[in-house]
């Protein structure tokens, strides 16, 4: 690692500066982010903990987002009152997406080599560590602090950290914290709900937020400027990554589960604007495996676009098993992998079809095909796919009926 080597001139060891990197939405931030820090400040003995607001996507959610200087604005009076926390606004100066490498890269540069990093970040988004943008360099050049809960994951999360320190050596402090249930997308809600949200967040956020009147309205009551959702740009971003990850026919695949996805969501009555970002994303890390791919890219959308919205992330987390209790968006996104253009196997007639009225039974449909496949061919069914199923079942009260046959509806790409 570059630590070990920092000396100075008569090669004696440089004392390094300790410095945690904190990075997030913070939309809005809250006790558990700052406990977060405080634990990791004190348990590793950081000097420092850098909080680095991240530049948001405008993907329309359940309650407007606050712009980015009400964000940096109130991350600054949250952090305020503690002498080792300071505030960053590097990433929101950029207007687009920043990935983790470049930040810490310029960090880097800016704090110089007698300066060592320490990423601090959660369990779900450190089981995926090696599914991000130049995780190598991530992983071989900087440090990291993973906050975990008592028995949250934790034989997973254990068997990632041994593997990145065998193959790159990483320097992986995992850290237990007490568990908080608080989420900025939860304060959101009960601000647009009029609940109180003392004790979630400090006082003079709240009495800024209530000044300003963030999160009070919902997306679906805003009728936005042309300037306010600059979708192509948004669009731009995220063909950039797809079209630099992905193979021609998988490309030509995702971008039919896209169109397929706006369709069954005007059709419907979802959210068409969720349902194409959900969708443009659902295969981006399909080499990583069958059942794993949809959490990694759930993971990537939250992580590196700042998309928090848990629906979409469910949406793209579970596109491959499905799930039981499927919100709206969620069967739109697993049927649209199902039948979009490209896709030719028996049975997709009638599943097409059926999705032109009866959104339920389509997706039962597809799950039953699914899983009669994997038994003629002698594979393991996910239990969430039965669970699908069956909940699928008593809500259409039959079983669905598809053509027999032996071929594989995932022969063009799921």
């Amino acid at each position: 690692m570059i630590w070990q080597s920092v000396k100075n001139k008569d090669n004696s060891e440089i004392a390094m500066r300790r410095i945690g990197i904190f990075g997030g939405s913070f939309d809005p931030i809250h006790y558990g982010h700052l406990h977060l820090a405080e634990e990791a400040r004190c348990t590793e003995k950081l000097d420092q903990v850098l909080f680095m607001p991240a530049w948001v996507s405008p993907f329309k959610q359940e309650s407007l987002p606050a712009d980015q200087e009400d964000r940096l604005h109130m991350v600054r009076m949250a952090v305020s009152a503690n002498a080792a926390f300071s505030v960053s606004d590097m990433e929101i100066r950029q207007g687009v997406v920043s990935y983790t490498a470049d930040t810490l890269r310029r960090c880097q540069e800016m704090m110089g080599e007698e300066t060592r990093l320490y990423f601090i970040t959660g369990t779900d988004a450190f089981l995926n560590i090696e599914t991000w943008d130049r995780s190598e360099e991530l992983l071989r050049n900087y440090s990291f602090i993973v906050g975990s809960r008592p028995g949250y994951r934790q034989d997973d999360l254990d068997q990632v950290i041994r593997r990145v320190r065998e193959i790159y050596g990483t320097d992986v402090r995992k850290m237990e914290i007490p568990q908080l249930d608080i989420s900025s997308s939860g304060i959101r809600q009960r601000i647009r709900d009029g609940k109180p949200v003392r004790y979630l967040l400090p006082d003079s956020l709240i009495d800024y937020i209530h000044k300003k009147g963030l999160y009070a309205q919902s997306a679906a009551e805003h009728v936005p400027e042309a300037s306010e959702i600059p979708m192509r740009a948004i669009d731009k971003a995220i063909d950039e990554v797809i079209r630099g990850r992905l193979k021609p026919s998988r490309l030509a695949h995702t971008y039919g589960v896209a169109d397929e996805a706006v369709k069954l969501a005007l059709r419907f009555c979802g959210n068409a604007c969720k349902a194409r970002t959900c969708a443009l994303f659902h295969d981006v890390f399909r080499e990583v495996g069958n059942l794993t791919h949809g959490p990694a890219a759930a993971e990537y959308m939250k992580r590196e676009f700042n998309i928090d919205d848990e629906d979409m992330l469910s949406a793209v987390r579970f596109h491959t098993t499905g799930r039981r209790g499927m919100s709206l968006l969620e069967k739109i996104i697993f049927l649209a992998d199902a039948i979009e253009p490209n896709r030719s196997y028996p049975g997709v007639d009638g599943i097409r079809l059926a999705a032109k009225c009866d959104l339920d039974k389509a997706c039962l449909l597809s799950l039953e095909h699914t899983m009669r496949y994997l038994a003629q061919g002698g594979q393991e069914i996910d239990p969430q796919t039965k669970e699908a199923a069956a909940d699928l079942r008593e809500k259409t009260g039959g079983e669905g009926r598809f053509d027999e046959g032996k071929e594989s509806p995932w022969t063009t790409g799921k």
